[in-house]
């Protein structure tokens, strides 16, 4: 049950363009930066630097049941699923040690790489993305895969551990793609542009396209300070 604090600071920040479903799930080290219209259920946040934020952009989702651990940055228009793990660490317990025991095994400490999550990523339900991992633009993650190696961009990568199985589009039109760097384009000039077909897509896109602007919620010790 959040406190009457955490729900006071959920309704800030509402007003402020973002969603975080329980302020308490977010540790006192954590630090985190959201951009307007980003949202968070009810997901753990255990970040392990506070000088390093995890950078999370606008239109991204991620849903109920999910833990973040080793990572610095969610792109823009990302949707994660349920019950997703984002920067596992891969030697939280000391198993080249007598024990593998944190009881015994006392003064052991992990590892801190990061891993990262480009643009328009989709990671379904179940999904375990390990430290260290970066996971490129357009790349879509199946449900219950555990991914263990770098994802490229607009790559589809499913099973445990988890394996590229084809790429989205042509080389071609990925290369369009990254160069068109559609993410950055402001929201009212991507509503009318033909999503369902990515060549007429790139074909409408224009070289004096707005670039967006989007307000930035800064979120320190599990409280908004701006």
């Amino acid at each position: 049950m959040p406190s009457i604090l955490d729900r006071l600071e959920k309704l800030k920040a509402k007003r402020r363009g973002i969603r975080i479903h329980d302020f308490g799930n977010i540790s006192s080290g954590s630090h985190l930066i959201m951009e307007e219209h980003s949202r968070l259920g009810n997901v753990r946040v255990r970040l392990p630097e506070a000088d390093r934020p995890l950078r999370i952009g606008a239109y991204s989702y991620m849903r109920e049941g999910g833990e973040i651990w080793n990572l610095d940055s969610i792109g823009r228009f990302c949707s994660i699923g349920r019950n997703v793990v984002l920067g596992q660490p891969t030697d939280n317990h000391p198993i080249d040690w007598v024990s593998s025991s944190m009881t015994v095994s006392k003064g052991y400490q992990e590892s801190c790489n990061y891993c990262s999550i480009g643009h328009d990523v989709w990671i379904a339900h179940n999904v375990v993305v390990m430290a260290g991992v970066k996971i490129g633009n357009g790349a879509v993650i199946g449900r219950n895969a555990v991914v263990t190696k770098d994802v490229e961009p607009y790559q589809i990568v499913v099973g445990n551990p988890g394996k590229a199985v084809r790429m989205r589009f042509t080389m071609e039109q990925i290369v369009g793609l990254m160069q068109s760097e559609w993410w950055n384009i402001d929201f009212a000039a991507l509503a009318g542009l033909p999503f369902a077909d990515v060549d007429a897509f790139l074909q409408c896109l224009e070289d004096t396209m707005p670039d967006a602007t989007y307000k930035k919620i800064e979120i320190r010790n599990g409280r908004i300070n701006n």
